[in-house]
C-alpha cells in the first residue's frame, strides 16, 4: 500500500466521536497490517460509513446488514481493550 494511501486511511480513522476514535485508531494502527487483502477492504468500507451507523454497530450492538461489515466489526470489538 502506498504511503499517501495509508495516510489517507489514518485521516478517515478519525472519527467526530471520541468513543469511535478509541476503537478504531486503535484497531487499524495494531491489526490492519495483519489483515487479509478482502478485510482491508471491507476495513475500507466500514470508513466510509456515518459516525451514527458506526456507534450503533459497536456500541449499541445493532448489527450491520452486510455480513462482511458484521464480520469485520466483531473482529474489531473481540481486539478492543476493556
Amino acid at each position: 500500500m502506498q504511503e499517501r494511501d495509508q495516510f489517507r486511511i489514518e485521516w478517515d480513522c478519525r472519527r467526530g466521536m471520541l468513543e469511535l476514535d478509541k476503537v478504531i485508531m486503535p484497531f487499524y494502527k495494531q491489526h490492519f497490517n495483519s489483515l487479509s487483502d478482502e478485510q482491508k477492504s471491507t476495513f475500507l468500507r466500514l470508513l466510509a460509513c456515518s459516525d451514527l451507523q458506526l456507534f450503533s454497530w459497536f456500541f449499541n450492538n445493532k448489527p450491520a446488514d452486510d455480513a462482511k461489515l458484521q464480520n469485520l466489526i466483531s473482529l474489531i470489538q473481540s481486539k478492543m481493550e476493556h
